[in-house]
């Protein structure tokens, strides 16, 4: 949760952080600030005090109503203009004026935890203005492995548009027609078309953009041995077949509020063979237990070790004291979701 910021901060010794960053694809800006900008704009923390804010005069008023940062100041009130104008460039001005903001609400006393994707060109503009950097490694990801309110619901929101669109494209699978060759086919205006991974994950697409929501990567539509292949996308003209496994994995990200969902179901139109009817039921006897089993408390690796030990016993390989396997069980079970797609904590 946001409020552990400053535990954790304080358990790892670190008195200030720093970001420099837009906030649509950097999640941690967005976290932390809870304000969406394209542009670059300045988080500052210290220990046990108020973030700050400091945006571009353009964004100051929206900042000021959106960010969930008490503190937010323009580039104006540090003298923006001056200080970019005295470097021998715009650009090298501008990571000059971040130096510049960080040395006068940071200090130079003590190191300033920064990103590890922070840009090496701002780290050595940070440096030259005598400040001590050190690179954060895992505490806003820790804070965001446990979900405050807002964060579940906002969670909850997409998953009822990923079950929208699934159930869409589901209907699809299942009213398409099955040719001698074992294709599948639709009719669209009155015409017979192939069935393929693209077509229905233009169904997703479709659904996601009228529920706002929007497929930042591709949704997995990936038929028969290819969804055996961690992340096999599918390619559009993968045509899909009768009585073959369709892995169906889908993760949209919220166009407002930027969490995500994460679903897979398997499905066959036809008839499944009795190897994939054997895995299938293996796989929810494994989900079942694992259900059962889940707490607030236990280990990821405790669970693990569950889906092992029953998934071995069913007869499949697992990837358990870290086997490099090429069949069987050579997924973990399960991670966090949020503002990503894969967070903590892991269940491996």
């Amino acid at each position: 949760m946001r409020k552990d910021v400053d535990r954790i901060l304080s358990e790892k010794n670190i008195n200030s952080m720093l970001f420099y960053s837009e906030s649509y694809k950097n999640v941690n800006m967005y976290y932390l600030s809870g304000f969406l900008a394209p542009d670059p704009f300045i988080f500052l923390k210290k220990l046990g005090e108020e973030p700050l804010l400091v945006v571009n005069q353009m964004e100051l008023a929206r900042a000021k109503k959106e960010s969930r940062v008490k503190n937010v100041r323009s580039y104006f009130d540090y003298d923006y203009i001056r200080i970019v104008k005295s470097a021998s460039n715009p650009k090298t001005g501008s990571l000059k004026f971040v130096a510049a903001v960080a040395k006068k609400e940071l200090g130079v006393d003590e190191p300033i935890y920064v990103p590890p994707s922070l840009p090496v060109v701002l780290a050595d503009a940070l440096r030259d203005e005598g400040l001590k950097i050190e690179p954060l490694f895992d505490i806003v990801e820790k804070a965001r492995e446990t979900k405050e309110p807002d964060e579940i619901a906002n969670i909850k929101w997409v998953q009822k548009a990923v079950e929208k669109a699934t159930s869409k494209a589901i209907e699809l699978i299942k009213n398409s027609e099955v040719e001698a060759n074992k294709t599948l086919t639709y009719r669209e205006n009155g015409k017979k078309k192939l069935l393929t991974s693209g077509k229905v994950r233009s169904v997703f697409d479709h659904t996601f953009a009228d529920t706002g929501c929007v497929a930042e990567e591709e949704t997995i539509i990936a038929c028969g041995p290819s969804g055996a292949d961690p992340h096999y996308a599918g390619r559009a003209d993968d045509v899909l077949k009768a009585n073959q496994p369709i892995v169906i994995d889908v993760f949209p990200k919220s166009v407002k509020n930027r969490y995500v969902s994460d679903m897979t179901r398997t499905i066959v139109k036809g008839k499944a063979s009795k190897t994939v009817k054997k895995m299938f039921e293996a796989v929810l006897d494994t989900k079942n237990a694992a259900m059962d089993a889940i707490k607030a408390g236990v280990l990821g690796s405790d669970m693990q070790k569950l889906c092992c030990d029953l998934l071995e016993r069913a007869g499949y390989q697992t990837i358990r004291g870290g086997k490099q396997i090429s069949k069987g069980y050579l997924h973990s079970l399960g991670h966090g979701i949020g503002l990503e797609v894969h967070e903590g904590p892991g269940m491996n």
